[in-house]
């Protein structure tokens, strides 16, 4: 693991300084794909993957990466196989799912250690916990016979129904801000649709991006403000969107040369981050009203590494992301451009980073 120093304006190519110092995490394998969620305000990271210096089978471990130190592995649930960390709170409390190879059943965990069960709700035989705030409330989803159901963690860990809009089939929740808001999605007979549980209020439907008929909220801040996508009929024309407390959307478009992209994370001052098509491939961006949209590759000092997907951003601006080494033709980091070749495969293993404001 090492760190990327953002270099002076006359020390680069591009036109200003970086905004960014970019810190490398580590690196995982291609083999699996990862999962990579967070950061809290520690600048500590959740996933799951097999890591690319680990002498073992092979098997998928549950990872928490941190600054000059190698990613700690995250057990899981005893005997339970396959653990994942889908979230971890600022107080470095995690959530997130072990199959035992019959069922997988949500935890949740501390870095110092212990790490107990989150039950799925009366009748059911599975649970996921897939966010977590600092009031260690927790949600995700609990399924059984009657399907997949959205459902909210008290701080004791007790299941708690959220009620879904009529006429839908299941529903999950994705992520639960500071302040007890809920983002998620619901399927219905027209297919997956955004969602947003206002703390002790119903479901309320988000708004779609005219022309797309699906999409999913994947975060929401202290505002009630959500982040995620829209999509046209088969979903494969995903559109990034933010919504407004009240559920109005709000279209970020795609970088010059991309037609697809999707919202991943949100923090409470509404700065976006998530992942773009391009003329050059899949970049990471980060969004915000003032600034619109940018390629993260642009606001660091990355010499041959590229930035494809930024997963989440905290309240002290801080983004993790993942990329990959450039190959040989491709652009990379601030030195690709919009008239460049289109890549989107990973060449070699796919690094973590950490991205860390420049503060004038």
């Amino acid at each position: 693991m090492f760190v990327f120093l953002a270099l002076t304006a006359g020390a680069i190519t591009a036109a200003a300084a970086p905004s960014y110092t970019l810190v490398d995490l580590g690196a995982l394998t291609q083999a699996q794909v990862p999962v990579v969620r967070g950061p809290n305000l520690q600048g500590h990271v959740g996933g799951t993957g097999r890591r690319e210096d680990a002498r073992d089978s092979g098997a998928r471990r549950g990872l928490v990466f941190e600054a000059g130190a190698i990613p700690q592995d995250i057990e899981g649930l005893g005997d339970r196989e396959d653990p994942t960390v889908f979230a971890i709170n600022d107080h470095g409390v995690f959530v997130g799912s072990a199959n035992n190879g019959t069922a997988v059943r949500a935890f949740m965990g501390s870095r110092s250690g212990g790490v107990k069960e989150l039950p799925p709700l009366a009748g059911d035989n599975a649970s996921v916990a897939f966010g977590i705030n600092n009031l260690g409330e927790a949600v995700g989803f609990s399924s059984g016979a009657s399907g997949e159901r959205a459902v909210l963690w008290d701080a004791t860990g007790k299941p708690i129904a959220l009620p879904a809009p009529a006429g839908a089939l299941a529903s999950r929740a994705n992520d639960i801000s500071g302040t007890g808001d809920v983002a998620g999605v619901v399927t219905a007979a027209a297919g997956r649709l955004p969602v947003a549980w206002p703390r002790g209020q119903p479901a309320r439907s988000l708004q779609l991006i005219p022309g797309d008929v699906a999409g999913e909220a994947f975060a929401v801040n202290a505002r009630g403000e959500a982040a995620g996508y829209t999509a046209n009929s088969a979903g494969t024309l995903r559109h990034a969107a933010v919504w407004a407390a009240s559920g109005e959307v709000t279209p970020l478009g795609a970088l010059p040369g991309g037609d697809s992209s999707e919202a991943l994370g949100i923090n409470d001052a509404g700065a976006v981050v998530g992942t773009t098509g391009s003329a050059a491939g899949h970049r990471a961006f980060v969004w915000t009203r003032s600034g619109g949209m940018r390629d993260l590759n642009s606001l660091v000092a990355l010499t041959r590494m590229v930035l494809t997907k930024a997963t989440g951003i905290n309240n002290a601006g801080a983004i993790v992301a993942v990329g990959h080494e450039a190959s040989p033709h491709e652009p990379a980091g601030a030195h690709a451009h919009a008239g460049g070749p289109a890549h989107t495969h990973a060449h070699g293993p796919v690094r973590v980073f950490l991205l860390r404001p420049v503060r004038p």
